[in-house]
C-alpha cells in the first residue's frame, strides 16, 4: 500500500515538473512571438517613415524641377526675346551712325542674351525637345573644360538608350554635383567620365586625380552635394559605390537600371 502510494506520489511529481516544463517552454513562446510581433510592428512603422521621407523628397526634387523649367522657359521666350528685339535696334543704330557707344551697347546686349541663354539652359536642360540626356552632359562637359579649371574626358556608349525624362534629369545633375564637387574640393587637374550600356542598364564611371575624400561613406562626414547625389539616384532606382581616399583621387560607379 506504501509503496502504490510512493509511486502515485512520484509519478505526481513528474507530472507536476512536465507540466511546469510545458508552461515555461509556453511562456518563452509567447514572449517570443510578442517580441518578434513587436519588432516587425517597429520594422513596418520604419519602413513607412522612411517611404514617406523619400515620398516628400520625390515630391520636393519634383516641385524644384517644375519650378526650374517654369523658370527657364520664361527667361527663354520672354527676356529672351525682349533683349533680341533691343539687340535688332541697337545694330541697326550702330550701322546707321557708326557710333561707338551704341556699339559697345550693342556688345553688352549681346553678352546679356548668351548669359540669359546660359541660365535658361542650366535650370531647364533637357526641354528642348530631342534634345537627349547625352547632348546635354557633352555640353556641361564643355562649358567645365571651357572654363579652363580642369580637363574632361567624356566617353559616350555608342548606341545611347533613351531615359524617361525625370530620371534623364536627375541623372544630370548628379553628374553636375559631381564636377562641381571636384572643382571646388578636389583641387584636380583631370575628370573621366565613361558611360557604358547593357540590355538591362546604363553604368556611369565618375573618377578625378584630385586629393581623394577621407571617410566619404561616414554619415557625418556627407556634405549637402553628397545627400542631393544620394537622393536623386534613390528616385531614379540607380545604385552607386564609391572609392575615396586621402590622394588617391575619388571616383564613383552609378548602375542605372533601364527598364
Amino acid at each position: 500500500m506504501e509503496e502504490k502510494l510512493t509511486d502515485n506520489i512520484y509519478v505526481l511529481v513528474i507530472m507536476a515538473m512536465v507540466g511546469s516544463c510545458m508552461l515555461s517552454i509556453a511562456f518563452i513562446l509567447i514572449q517570443i512571438r510578442s517580441k518578434n510581433s513587436i519588432l516587425q510592428q517597429k520594422k513596418k512603422l520604419l519602413d513607412a517613415q522612411v517611404e514617406h521621407q523619400k515620398e516628400l523628397l520625390r515630391a520636393i526634387i519634383t516641385s524644384q524641377e517644375t519650378e526650374r523649367k517654369r523658370i527657364g522657359m520664361d527667361l527663354h521666350d520672354e527676356v529672351g526675346s525682349a533683349l533680341s528685339s533691343l539687340r535688332l535696334i541697337m545694330s541697326h543704330a550702330a550701322l546707321l551712325e557708326n557710333n561707338q557707344f551704341n556699339v559697345q551697347c550693342k556688345q553688352i546686349i549681346d553678352q546679356i542674351i548668351q548669359d540669359v541663354r546660359n541660365i535658361s539652359h542650366n535650370l531647364s536642360p533637357l526641354t528642348a525637345g530631342a534634345y537627349s540626356f547625352y547632348d546635354a552632359v557633352e555640353d556641361l562637359c564643355a562649358v567645365v573644360q571651357q572654363s579652363g579649371k580642369i580637363n574632361i574626358r567624356l566617353l559616350l556608349p555608342e548606341e545611347p538608350v533613351l531615359l524617361e525624362e525625370n530620371t534623364a534629369l536627375a541623372i544630370y545633375r548628379v553628374m553636375a554635383e559631381l564636377m562641381n564637387n571636384t572643382i571646388k574640393h578636389a583641387t584636380a587637374d583631370n575628370i573621366v567620365i565613361e558611360m557604358k550600356t547593357t540590355p538591362r542598364e546604363l553604368q556611369i564611371d565618375y573618377a578625378d586625380d584630385g586629393i581623394g575624400l577621407k571617410d566619404v561613406l561616414l554619415p557625418e562626414k556627407k556634405g549637402m552635394g553628397l545627400h542631393n547625389i544620394e537622393s536623386r539616384l534613390g528616385m531614379s532606382g540607380a545604385v552607386y559605390t564609391i572609392a575615396g581616399s586621402e590622394r588617391k583621387g575619388f571616383a564613383i560607379h552609378i548602375s542605372l537600371p533601364l527598364s
